[in-house]
């Protein structure tokens, strides 16, 4: 049986079964490849020609680049660079730089003491007019990230990294970089228990006139995905996938990672379990890649062939850290290199998205 065929009959029917009811379209504010296809993508290092020489090894254009960033840095340099390289961007982002005190933690986000940057965000992206998916604080139950609520011994860090605060800091976070009019914003935070925009006293509080806030923040086109490890490390009470979500209403995409280093029947038994739990979001594998080692590719091959045979499985993106060189990369695993060039040729996988293609590229 040919999965690849299966997975579009599948999706095909289900986006006349959509229509027919007067459901959401194709894409819906999830921004998903058309019913049937994927997009696969890689991490990016902040230089062009490191993407343009992965798409020369793997003999295909990626439809996605992931960038790997921490709070209050700004997106525009990669924006400018995802639109050089007809991609969409995936921002991978941290509360802090990897192995560096945290900027921020979550509950202060929860509190309201992060939104200059949730409003530069909003004001980036959406001047930028591309489609971004957030992948916001992934892996966030795993003890070596900042955000999260458990240390290795398995003992708690408290309030301000309680999964409490992380689900309100989530909440947060969608509804002001999702934009809207500046009111309707300020009730909904509010109506969570949550402070006004910037704090403010009032919807007319003299803070968003200084700041240049309007009263309707732009609608940027985005989408969260919200990506845990499958089982909580340490695996103690409380640290599991479910204690961190946020809800529906505020998760577009559900995923997970993959290792060849730990490829083995508990990982798969994991994955599935978590792709079946979360079946009302289209899914991602957020990282995944042949390290440290792949013989054959067999876990690159079994990577894709569990995609292709869970159909909402829409994204896969390679993960290569942030420079071309080190064990990540593709090119020290011959093998998973083979498999992958020929698995992303595929009718499967979309080479540039929708809106680069055309003699306008859609902006």
């Amino acid at each position: 049986m040919d999965l690849r065929r299966v997975k579009t009959a599948v999706g095909a029917l289900a986006a006349l079964i959509a229509i027919a009811a007067g459901g959401p379209s194709a894409h819906g504010k999830s921004f998903e490849p058309p019913k049937g296809k994927s997009f696969h993508g890689v991490s990016e290092t902040g230089f062009t020609r490191d993407y343009k020489s992965f798409a020369r090894l793997t003999g295909t254009h990626s439809a996605v680049q992931q960038r790997f960033s921490h709070w209050g840095m700004p997106l525009t340099p990669a924006l400018n660079r995802f639109h050089k390289t007809r991609t969409r961007g995936v921002l991978s982002l941290s509360t802090g730089p990897g192995g560096q005190p945290e900027v921020i933690s979550p509950l202060a986000i929860a509190q309201g003491r992060g939104d200059k940057y949730m409003l530069l965000l909003n004001k980036e992206i959406a001047k930028s007019r591309q489609i971004v998916y957030i992948r916001l604080m992934a892996e966030m139950n795993g003890h070596w990230n900042a955000y999260s609520a458990f240390n290795p011994d398995g003992s708690s860090r408290g309030k301000s990294h309680s999964t409490k605060s992380f689900r309100k800091a989530w909440k947060r976070f969608s509804i002001i970089v999702k934009g809207g009019p500046r009111d309707k914003v300020n009730k909904r935070l509010q109506a969570l228990d949550m402070p006004r925009l910037l704090r403010a006293k009032s919807n007319k509080d003299k803070i968003y006139k200084r700041l240049g806030v309007p009263k309707a923040l732009p609608k940027p086109k985005v989408a969260l995905m919200w990506v845990p490890q499958t089982r909580g490390s340490p695996d103690v009470r409380g640290n599991a996938p479910s204690d961190y979500y946020p809800g529906a209403k505020y998760v577009d995409w559900v995923g997970a990672d993959a290792y060849a280093k730990f490829a083995n029947s508990t990982l798969w038994n994991n994955l599935e379990a978590f792709y079946r739990k979360y079946d009302n979001h289209p899914f991602v594998i957020g990282e995944y890649g042949p390290w440290d080692a792949d013989p054959g590719g067999a876990f690159t091959n079994a990577m894709f062939n569990w995609g292709e045979s869970h159909n909402r499985t829409a994204m896969l993106l390679y993960y290569r850290d942030v420079n071309a060189t080190n064990i990540f990369n593709l090119q020290h695993y011959p093998d998973a290199l083979d498999v992958l060039r020929q698995k992303i040729a595929s009718d499967e996988f979309i080479a540039i998205p929708a809106e680069y293609r055309g003699p306008d590229n859609g902006f």
